[in-house]
């Protein structure tokens, strides 16, 4: 990082600017999306509130091995998706673009296990209401910043990225970082406590 902030001194200072001022608007945006993943915990505590125990009675808890695997493939995708962010600002165009794949892989089969926990969860009322909305919202987000990955793959792969020119990828890697931390909350909400 301290190479890193070395070698952005060679930008001029309305270059410097305009990165700066696309981190923080990237930082707000986390802040602000923080605060909806936040509230989506408190209303799935505040519905536990209303058990004896969780889930209700009669219904059964859902596995944990699945989504337990998928889990360690999300957090496997974010160390990927930094070492390849910290490969293309050394110039190391390809480490960068087989972790960065390698990242967009993990990430899409965290996609699909929640996309099969999301539809074979039993109807059971507010149990299974509050587990869909809860995963629909985090995939919907995994989705769109996964996009966001693969058009930086895409750019990457044609050249479009130098050390000090890779805005694209380090906004979709501090994106996806968030990803990886929302569900690490959910996680711990849905399937542990």
């Amino acid at each position: 990082m301290a190479n890193q902030r070395v070698a952005e001194q060679s930008l001029t200072r309305a270059e410097r600017q305009a990165l700066a001022n696309k981190r923080t608007a990237v930082t707000v945006f986390q802040v602000s999306w923080i605060m909806v993943f936040v509230c989506l915990i408190v209303v799935n505590l505040q519905i536990r509130s209303s058990y004896p125990t969780w889930p209700p009675p009669g219904v059964e808890p859902m596995d944990r091995i699945l989504p337990t695997v998928a889990t360690i493939g999300l957090l496997a995708s974010a160390y990927f998706a930094g070492h390849g962010l910290s490969a293309l600002r050394k110039d190391d165009r390809g480490t960068f673009l087989a972790s960065w794949q390698m990242a967009l892989v993990l990430g899409g089969a965290f996609i699909l296990v929640m996309a099969f926990e999301w539809f074979t969860v039993k109807i059971s009322g507010q149990y299974s209401d509050v587990f869909r909305v809860m995963t629909a919202y985090h995939a919907l987000h995994a989705l769109v910043i996964g996009y966001m990955m693969f058009n930086a793959l895409k750019k990457g792969r044609a050249g479009a990225y130098t050390s000090l020119d890779n805005w694209d990828v380090e906004g979709a890697a501090k994106l996806w970082y968030f990803v990886v931390v929302a569900w690490i909350l959910f996680y711990v909400v849905l399937y542990v406590i």
